[in-house]
């Protein structure tokens, strides 16, 4: 039985456990940063693609001869670059925090996931009102006016959850709750969808995505691993 610290987990100790299921795992991140998450997973093959390295990303492939790093946006990356039947095991999506774009970088990246692999989808969980603005700079300038301490803007990734609930009944997917936010997503379907509507989700505010969290199926990540492992036979 896996034991689970009650600190919250790194966004790293979660795509390490996960690619830790598979012998050779083949690992692409959508939206590196500075690279930290990026170095620390472990994995046979790794694709990084941000539209701006801050670091000498040339010499980072140097000096990590499995990975390799596209400074392109995600959706240059999934229309020129990536080929056709080009699969990964875990593909983790951290890019730009808007509803949109998130779930264009979903599409994509399911139509090179393998079957039995898993998407993690960062941000889901905003805190605050602040951190679900969906515009950066608005996040910005409010933080400054307000004086506010909220570290992270998360934008307003958490719809794409509830597209996931309403669209993609061939989905599963929970949240781990014992981090800042994460959506682990797998193939396995599911017997009911919601009727929900494509404008209600897009529509969606930071008040009623409070009084209705439960549709991001909430569980500590032990659980969660234990669940894809089970459902893809891992």
């Amino acid at each position: 039985m896996e034991q689970e610290q009650d600190k919250p987990l790194r966004r790293s100790n979660v795509l390490k456990r996960l690619t830790n299921l598979y012998d050779e795992p083949r690992y692409l991140e959508i939206g590196v940063g500075r690279g930290l998450t990026f170095e620390r997973v472990p994995a046979a093959r790794k694709v990084a693609v941000d539209p701006i390295f801050p670091f000498d990303h040339e010499a980072k492939a140097r000096q990590l001869p499995e990975a390799t790093y596209h400074q392109v946006t995600s959706d240059e990356y999934f229309n020129r670059i990536i080929e056709p039947d080009d699969i990964f095991d875990v593909i983790y999506l951290d890019g730009l925090h808007v509803y949109d774009q998130t779930l264009r970088d979903l599409l994509n990246a399911l139509e090179h996931l393998q079957p039995r692999g898993v998407i993690v989808i960062d941000d889901t969980r905003p805190p605050t009102y602040l951190a679900s603005l969906a515009d950066r700079e608005l996040f910005f300038q409010l933080k400054r006016a307000t004086k506010s301490t909220e570290k992270q803007w998360m934008g307003d990734v958490y719809k794409t959850v509830y597209f996931i609930e309403a669209m993609c009944p061939h989905l599963t997917y929970a949240t781990i709750a014992n981090n800042h936010g994460q959506t682990v997503v797998w193939r396995k379907r599911r017997d009911e969808t919601p009727e929900v509507t494509l404008a209600e989700i897009d529509g969606l505010t930071f008040e009623r995505f409070q009084g209705a969290q439960e549709v991001l199926r909430l569980q500590r990540f032990g659980e969660i691993r234990r669940r894809v492992r089970k459902d893809l036979g891992l």
